[in-house]
């Protein structure tokens, strides 16, 4: 498909106004639009842009999170085992885990927080006393993302209920994002659009099991990590 073709889908889909969602949940929006664009994959190859680009689609009022990618190389300032037993608690399966998201600035129910450290360009985990449990550089970050989500089309949807259970969709604006950036990613931080997720557990026999530190971000903001954003409708 090239641009030019994309651009006359997603035209004439936004002039039919709302359509029904051929699922219900919140995977709706996504599939509804595949389904309406013929796509069957969330990545699609457009040529005259350099090959296959991610395809997120979501509503424009969305509370939900998409994951960019997960991090551990070299992060631990202090070991995972000893950041469970002083800041995790016990599950249903009463395992000692940690599963939590942090923000900027604003401590979590754990005490732990992000931090950022503008002379080094590192993004800091921290408990409320100052200490330095986690550290990822931001150039380490951005290397990351660029090699999950370089460039990405985004879709907005528009929503409503005619009837309890029956939501609808208005693909309503769609824009190319290219060129992330450190910079913006620091901005997403401090503005709390985008989050960290440790998520980790201390096995019986007192080994970690990480599942890998998720960086995730709000849908609606994911613009907000991108130099260059054009519109496609």
């Amino acid at each position: 498909m090239t641009l030019a073709e994309l651009k006359r889908r997603l035209r004439a889909l936004k002039n039919r106004g709302y359509i029904p969602s051929k699922r219900k949940g919140p995977t709706g929006v996504g599939y509804t639009f595949e389904s309406e664009l013929n796509l069957k994959e969330t990545n699609i190859a457009i040529p005259d842009l350099g090959g296959r680009i991610e395809l997120k689609t979501t509503r424009s009022n969305s509370k939900s999170f998409v994951t960019l990618f997960t991090f551990n190389k070299s992060v631990w300032q202090i070991h995972p085992k000893k950041v469970i037993e002083k800041y995790g608690y016990f599950d249903e399966n009463k395992r000692h885990c940690l599963y939590v998201t942090v923000g900027f600035e604003t401590p979590n129910n754990q005490g732990l927080l992000l931090d950022m450290d503008r002379t080094n360009k590192n993004l800091q985990l921290k408990d409320t006393s100052g200490l330095l449990l986690g550290n990822w550089k931001m150039s380490h970050i951005i290397a990351k993302f660029l090699s999950k989500m370089g460039r990405l089309i985004v879709v907005f949807s528009d929503t409503r209920k005619k009837k309890p259970g029956m939501e609808e969709f208005f693909y309503k604006s769609a824009y190319l994002l290219e060129n992330p950036s450190d910079d913006n990613f620091v901005v997403a931080i401090r503005k709390k659009s985008a989050y960290v997720d440790i998520r980790m557990y201390l096995r019986p026999n007192g080994s970690v099991r990480n599942h890998g530190t998720g960086f995730r971000v709000y849908e609606k903001d994911l613009e907000l990590l991108y130099e260059n954003k054009a519109a496609l409708i």
